[in-house]
């Protein structure tokens, strides 16, 4: 039989690909928003209308950085479109919702 493959830490890459370079998980200022307490939340946006901190927002903003860009934060988030898998971003997603 084939070995099961280990699930994907979603802390350790939010550790090694960056993130925690720019976003707190304890609430801290970085140049990012913290996602400490961030899962369900209204965010304004740049544009001026708002949307919900959920999966879905969560996965955009991973894979296309700038598309959605926070008030009171700078466009610099890159896109990690064609750098990470799907699961490696299912991880990301599930670290981050549980930083609430």
């Amino acid at each position: 039989p084939a070995a099961a493959t280990a699930p994907i830490d979603g802390k350790a890459l939010y550790e090694t690909k960056g993130c925690a370079s720019c976003h707190s998980i304890d609430g801290s200022a970085k140049i990012g928003p913290s996602f400490k307490g961030s899962w369900g939340i209204m965010v304004n946006l740049v544009d001026g209308t708002t949307v919900v901190f959920d999966e879905a927002y969560a996965k955009e903003s991973i894979l296309s950085g700038q598309a959605k860009m926070r008030v009171g934060f700078p466009p610099s988030h890159p896109s990690f479109e064609g750098q990470l898998s799907d699961d490696e971003v299912t991880a990301l997603v599930g670290f981050i919702k549980a930083q609430t």
